[in-house]
């Protein structure tokens, strides 16, 4: 076997490879985004040894104990639980990212806390994480601590161990590297290889492992695209670093829904979980004010009380602001631009800001005209009807649709002792103020 060292453009959104530099990356259509690397392969030369045999696995001949629902364990974080599913599923891959701070080593350190299992740190030392678990009134018998940015080190504690860890924590995927990849440490190449010689580790002995990535300053993770479709799940845990809100999304898992979200808050023995009945995204005491209008969202199966924030304040410079802090902002541009020619509010020469109180980021298109009554209240400088929930999404033409889940954000309106007002076009937001 003879290795030969070349060099190769390694796109770092989807992670392809090209011979050549270009401009644009010929698979995403990504600009800018092709990095030259060193790789490093393996010529084979012919043999004349016999081949193994290939089988193939039928499905029928499965038994019943090595499906799926016999492999889930429950996190003991009814939360993580929801967000998950029913639990991790034995010989799972997680990827966990986050902002930094935001609070990504504290849950997962309360995982391990709860179950037992190993914590691989490559950004900490094991005095650092015995800090922690202390801090947050853990029991240190729970864990076993490998300090390494080697994944085959890894690999020869859990084969070595098999079926003794049923977790195992690495911190983070940006700090581990693999001897089958001559690049530097946090390359696309040694991101890529770590993650798959992982993804092999966790077929092979069943552990279950979370690897924590980092994000970009765009709130992407650190790395090759193609890492999110290696892994099983995808987990983002977000929220304000001042605040002590947290809220954990999946965006991608091959075991159960990604429509659910968990609700934490941060507190110092740690992140406790937050009930449905407990959840208060209003600031103060959600009485009406001038800007201000409250919606509920779905986010899964769960209605959540939520307010926006608008402030219209005339523009002194050539090109409007525009900030749409918590909603997308092509979204909030396409709301802005309704609002001016439906209602004839000239904000060619306003500023713009819209905030989500909390520091959720919201998709969910039923708030639309809650922005937008938002938006007129803070132009009219009067506060909409008190005790109203503005649910509903808004059209180009400016009609309102009703939205998923209407008769749930209906429902928990009513139990918090308001009603959704009932608009069919955002002409008629002149009536609620």
């Amino acid at each position: 076997m003879k290795k030969i060292s070349e060099t190769v453009f390694v796109c770092n959104n989807c992670g392809n490879e090209f011979s050549k530099w270009s401009g644009q990356c010929g698979f995403c259509k990504e600009w800018n985004s092709l990095k030259e690397v060193k790789s490093s392969n393996f010529k084979h030369q012919t043999s004349n040894k016999k081949r193994e045999v290939v089988e193939v696995k039928k499905l029928s001949e499965i038994k019943e104990e090595n499906n799926i629902n016999q492999n889930i364990f429950s996190t003991q974080i009814s939360e993580l639980d929801r967000v998950l599913g029913k639990g991790i599923v034995r010989g799972s891959v997680v990827l966990f990212a986050g902002e930094p701070g935001i609070g990504k080593s504290t849950l997962l350190t309360q995982l391990v806390g709860k179950n037992g299992g190993l914590y691989v740190a490559g950004e900490e030392s094991a005095e650092q994480i015995n800090l922690r678990v202390r801090r947050l009134g853990l029991s240190a018998e729970r864990f076993d601590v490998l300090e390494t940015n080697s994944v085959e080190e890894i690999g020869q504690i859990l084969e070595r161990t098999n079926n003794v860890y049923k977790i195992a924590i690495v911190d983070s995927i940006q700090t581990m590297t693999t001897q089958n990849v001559p690049s530097n440490l946090g390359s696309v190449n040694q991101i890529r290889e770590c993650t798959f010689q992982l993804i092999q580790l966790a077929k092979k002995t069943g552990c279950s492992i979370f690897i924590v990535g980092h994000v970009t300053k765009e709130g992407d993770i650190a790395g090759p695209k193609l890492l999110e479709h290696m892994v099983d799940t995808v987990l983002y845990f977000e929220g304000e670093k001042n605040g002590d809100l947290r809220i954990l999304r999946v965006s991608k898992n091959r075991f159960g829904p990604t429509d659910e979200v968990g609700v934490f808050k941060m507190e110092e023995k740690g992140l406790r979980e937050i009930k449905s009945d407990e959840i208060n995204l209003l600031s103060g005491k959600g009485d009406s004010k001038i800007g201000s209008a409250i919606t509920i969202v779905m986010e899964g199966t769960r209605p959540m009380m939520v307010e926006i924030q608008v402030l219209v304040t005339e523009s002194f410079a050539p090109m409007p602001t525009r900030v749409f802090s918590g909603i997308d902002t092509n979204r909030g541009r396409l709301l802005v631009a309704v609002a001016q020619k439906v209602l004839a509010i000239p904000l060619y020469k306003y500023d713009v800001y819209v905030s989500v109180t909390g520091g959720i980021r919201l998709d969910d298109t039923g708030i639309d005209i809650a922005v937008m009554g938002a938006m007129y209240s803070s132009f009219k400088e009067k506060a909409l009807r008190d005790k109203i929930v503005l649910v509903g999404e808004v059209s180009l033409l400016g009609e309102v649709k009703k939205v998923r889940g209407f008769e749930k954000r209906e429902k928990e309106a009513r139990a918090m002792g308001r009603s959704v007002a009932i608009i069919n076009s955002i002409r008629e937001l002149k009536n609620l103020i």
